[in-house]
């Protein structure tokens, strides 16, 4: 599975030429004309500021935009900064999330947690953080390294693969174990697991991405083991952005479910980035996604059946927030009776999130703290 220089250098500039291209179309960033801006004419107190995970970052938009529209000018807003720049697909650049507070603007939910976790606050008012809360895509962590965050269970997701059609890759699932042996170049052609012969190409993601991270550890695997299996020969593509394959018949990437699904319905402020990206079948021939209708309309969710099948790849998406200093009414809105657990169903299906219900006997709920 070599994967040359020259073919690496190609695949960046592809990479980043079908970004630009396609960028712009989102719901992103408090200002879409302007991203990594804060919402004009509020105050730091007045913005509550998010970041993190890119699976669900437009669901939180669209979030956002709702909420925001219930709210008087004396009222703090939600704003929510996407993964990358919305326009550009530049990663990492500087933002400012709200007046008196620029930071770097995290690729994913651990890069998020991270920057949360720092307490940054605004050199215009002490009183404020620059980050109020992050789009979680990930469980919190039990070694204690996280104990001063609070995690609100949003919505049900899973994580699979995916591949550009199947030249190449086999129709029939792939075992975790075959899974684990492609991302650590263990099993480098496709002819090993049932496909046409040809090499595997490993598309990775950046480490700062809860997808990838999880993905990996639901695979048996780890980025140490895949550095030391695969090296140098592996495409780096941004987590679920089907276009970062490059059309490439050859090669697959992991996939947030609820992402691929929410692209297909083209829900509110979300392109189709899948790029010709289909998901894969894992360990079983139940499909990872689903039709549910909902006011009449059909959209593809995930399919609570492959998350029992699957049980290592099923997840919840959080927000999470500092327990000792976070706003109360941002609390409140998180909490099972806050406006996005009662408007779940609205929110969360047209983006192919399966919503947690309002059962607080439950075990899991909307709104449930961690």
């Amino acid at each position: 599975m070599i994967i040359t220089k020259t073919r690496a250098l190609v695949a960046t500039a592809l990479t980043t030429g079908l970004l630009l291209a396609g960028a712009g179309t989102a719901l992103a960033d408090p200002d879409n004309s302007n991203p990594g801006t804060p919402p004009a004419g509020k105050t730091p107190t007045q913005v509550w500021a998010g970041v993190g995970a890119d699976a669900f970052a437009e669901l939180t938009n669209k979030f956002a935009i709702d909420y925001n529209a219930t709210t008087t000018a004396s009222d703090p807003v939600l704003a929510s900064y996407d993964a990358v720049n919305p326009q550009t697909a530049a990663a990492g650049e500087n933002i400012v999330t709200k007046p008196g507070c620029t930071v770097a603007r995290p690729n994913g939910a651990n890069g998020g947690l991270s920057a949360l976790l720092l307490g940054q606050k605004s050199t215009t008012d002490s009183n404020a953080y620059c980050l109020d809360f992050v789009r979680a895509s990930r469980a919190k962590k039990t070694d204690g390294t996280e104990d001063s965050l609070t995690f609100y269970a949003q919505s049900r997701d899973a994580v699979g693969y995916a591949t550009v059609g199947n030249a190449y890759a086999p129709t029939t699932p792939l075992t975790t174990a075959q899974l684990k042996d492609i991302f650590e170049c263990t099993i480098e052609d496709w002819s090993e697991v049932g496909g046409q012969k040809g090499a595997i190409h490993v598309y990775t993601q950046p480490s700062s991405a809860a997808t990838y991270t999880f993905f990996l550890s639901s695979i048996g695997s780890s980025i140490a083991s895949v550095t030391t299996g695969c090296g140098p020969n592996v495409t780096l593509s941004q987590q679920n952005d089907g276009r970062s394959l490059l059309g490439d018949p050859q090669g697959i990437a992991p996939y947030t479910i609820s992402k691929w699904a929410a692209q297909q319905n083209a829900a509110p402020g979300i392109p189709d980035y899948r790029g010709g990206a289909t998901l894969g079948l894992i360990n079983t021939a139940v499909a990872p996604t689903v039709t549910q209708t909902l006011n009449g309309v059909d959209y593809q969710v995930l399919n609570p059946a492959f998350s029992a099948t699957n049980s290592g790849y099923s997840r919840l998406f959080f927000n999470a927030v500092r327990t000792a200093s976070a706003p109360a009414g941002l609390v409140t809105l998180f909490g099972p009776s806050g406006y996005l657990c009662t408007h779940q169903n609205e929110l969360l299906v047209p983006f192919g999130n399966t919503p947690l219900g309002s059962d607080t006997g439950a075990s899991t709920y909307c709104g449930k703290a961690y």
